[in-house]
């Protein structure tokens, strides 16, 4: 007989509860089922203390694939202001922790697969300063939540700004990890182009605000990691 399937909330559990951020410690919880067997929503805790958040830092929800063909993928929303219990709130983006929880929520996508993330709901610089700068049509890795998934791996990029037939849900930003070498140097490259221009246009202007000025930074710093052509 072949064997039990891993379920959607096993996988998760495994990968995540235990973790350390930081000085907390993740733990999934409120696991409902999806539209089949391989999905379910999740909510995701940081522990501190001893004690729960009073709010998850993550609500997502997780497709474990099926087979070779339909890859992994994730949909949630990250509010990186965090509070426990008799605390003052920890901002989590403010910390430099926003990269080891996108690393981790990551290595639950293969090859193949994406990451969703959903911004313009959490009254929180991280994400209005991301869906400022899609509108402004920064290139998506210069905005803090683009740059973010780039630093985790992912590579291919699109703003559902507008979903499509009012179907896909709330506005996202999807991120697609290469699935070989070759489509990474692709996309490595594409990426390359599309920054090179935006620096230039930016270097032009006399004065940056604030925001462009920080998407600048971001573009440089991808620059110089990509290195020559």
């Amino acid at each position: 007989m072949p064997g039990k399937l891993i379920e959607p909330p096993e996988i998760l559990k495994g990968a995540l509860d235990g973790r350390e951020v930081g000085e907390f410690v993740l733990e999934t919880r409120d696991f409902r089922r999806g539209r089949t067997d391989r999905e379910t929503y999740f909510n995701l805790f940081l522990r501190h203390s001893g004690r729960a958040s009073s709010k998850p830092v993550v609500q997502g929800l997780f497709f474990m694939g099926r087979g070779d063909y339909i890859k992994p993928w994730m949909e949630f929303r990250y509010d990186p202001l965090v509070s426990f219990p008799g605390e003052s709130p920890f901002d989590l983006e403010e910390m430099g922790l926003t990269d080891s929880v996108f690393s981790l929520l990551g290595s639950l996508i293969p090859a193949g697969g994406s990451l969703m993330v959903i911004y313009g709901a959490e009254d929180h610089p991280f994400s209005r300063e991301t869906e400022s700068g899609l509108k402004r049509k920064f290139p998506p890795p210069a905005t803090p939540m683009g740059y973010r998934l780039w630093k985790a791996g992912f590579r291919w990029f699109k703003d559902w700004y507008f979903p499509e037939g009012w179907l896909e849900g709330a506005m996202k930003l999807q991120a697609t990890r290469p699935l070989d070498e070759g489509i990474r140097a692709l996309r490595e490259s594409q990426a390359r182009k599309e920054l090179e221009a935006f620096v230039l246009e930016m270097r032009r202007r006399a004065v940056l605000d604030r925001e462009a000025a920080s998407a600048l930074l971001r573009a440089e710093e991808i620059l110089k990691e990509l290195g020559s052509p």
